[in-house]
């Protein structure tokens, strides 16, 4: 009798819940588990969890999802209990991504995913429709950035500066979480490798990879002083002060990732007006070729008519060197996709690994 009480507990404890708020899919609940505890002791400590689960997910249909995520993680410490542990890892994986936590919404599935792999929360799909969804809006992906950063002039006399940023209207800051999207594509590889799910979150992601994207990001926070180049007001970066820009612009742009490569996909120039330097980056005006091997480039040969170089002055090393020269050059950098910028910054987005050896080499001390 004791037993089926404690039955009727649990299956109030764990039955189902609307978990999502607006705009995010409601994936049924987890069910509840099949069988009682036994021991004495066993009996305590799952009433305890029990009465701790549920106030963990008072607070998540409170929207409180730092004080539940908390919560939820030290459920999933102390619990051994299948149905327990494997609801708090999917309920604080949530409570991670409304945080903004990111890696810590993808280590939580991805524990879940590893140790309680028939736990209802992945039979039921409900680690893959959230996912699904996840996906679907990181592959949305913002391809239009007019970006303005400026320091606030209002706020002169604090000693913090305070820095404002400008879009047009109409348009929001979105930036881009490529690593999340991966993350949970690699999750959704685990459960179920050929689902219409995972095959169609493989091609979502694979689009955003491939869609071009158009910048013009002018940005006073990103030179190292205020006064830039003030000889000519109007001047070319050094290599050291376009990668640093590089970062800057992809500590604003991305989640959690930089290189300091992107600038190779910009015109980059200094642009000084009243004593306060900018730092322009528009992405290179594509034009397309008439020749069917230069499609992504608008790089022109050194011996092609209207070239630079002329017959009267002396052709670089590499052309008087080499016999038969390459009328064409394909160039990653002419057009700004993810795809490209990672095959310049060397970097593995399925992987999350930088394949170039010298962006994982660690910094030499004083430089």
């Amino acid at each position: 009798m004791r037993n089926c009480f404690i039955l009727v507990i649990l299956f109030l404890a764990l039955t189902p819940f609307k978990l999502f708020a607006v705009n995010a899919p409601a994936p049924a609940p987890p069910a509840a588990p099949a069988a009682a505890p036994r021991a004495q002791s066993s009996d305590t400590t799952t009433q305890q969890l029990i009465i701790a689960y549920n106030y963990a997910y008072s607070l998540y249909e409170a929207k409180k999802f730092s004080q539940a995520k908390d919560l939820f993680r030290k459920i999933v410490a102390a619990s051994t209990e299948p149905i327990v542990n494997g609801n708090s890892l999917y309920y604080y994986s949530q409570c991670a991504f409304r945080t903004g936590d990111y890696d810590g919404c993808i280590k939580g599935l991805d524990l879940l995913t590893k140790r309680w792999p028939n736990s209802p929360a992945i039979q039921k799909g409900y680690v893959t429709r959230f996912a699904s969804f996840l996906i679907d809006q990181v592959s949305a992906l913002q391809t239009n950035w007019d970006y303005y950063r400026y320091k606030d002039t209002t706020a002169e006399g604090n000693p913090n500066t305070e820095w404002k940023e400008s879009v047009p209207v109409g348009y929001k800051i979105k930036r881009i979480n490529f690593k999340l999207g991966f993350g949970l594509y690699k999750l959704l590889q685990e459960i179920q490798p050929k689902s219409t799910e995972t095959v169609t979150a493989k091609q979502k992601l694979d689009g955003m990879l491939n869609q071009p994207i158009k910048i013009l990001w002018v940005d006073e926070k990103a030179p190292p002083n205020n006064f830039g180049h003030p000889a000519d007001f109007y001047s070319t970066l050094s290599d050291i002060e376009k990668a640093e820009f590089s970062k800057a612009i992809c500590d604003r742009m991305f989640y959690d990732w930089k290189t300091d490569k992107l600038c190779e996909f910009f015109d980059v120039y200094d642009n000084v007006e009243n004593l306060r330097s900018k730092f322009v980056a528009r992405t290179k005006e594509f034009k397309e070729s008439a020749q069917t091997d230069q499609t992504t480039s608008s790089v022109v040969p050194f011996t092609s008519p209207g070239s630079p170089a002329n017959n009267n002055m002396p052709k670089p090393p590499m052309v008087t060197s080499v016999t038969k020269v390459a009328q064409s050059y394909k160039d990653p950098t002419a057009v700004l996709t993810l795809s490209n910028l990672f095959l310049v910054a060397g970097y593995n987005p399925y992987t999350d690994t930088f394949t170039n050896l010298l962006e994982s080499l660690p910094t030499l001390p004083g430089m």
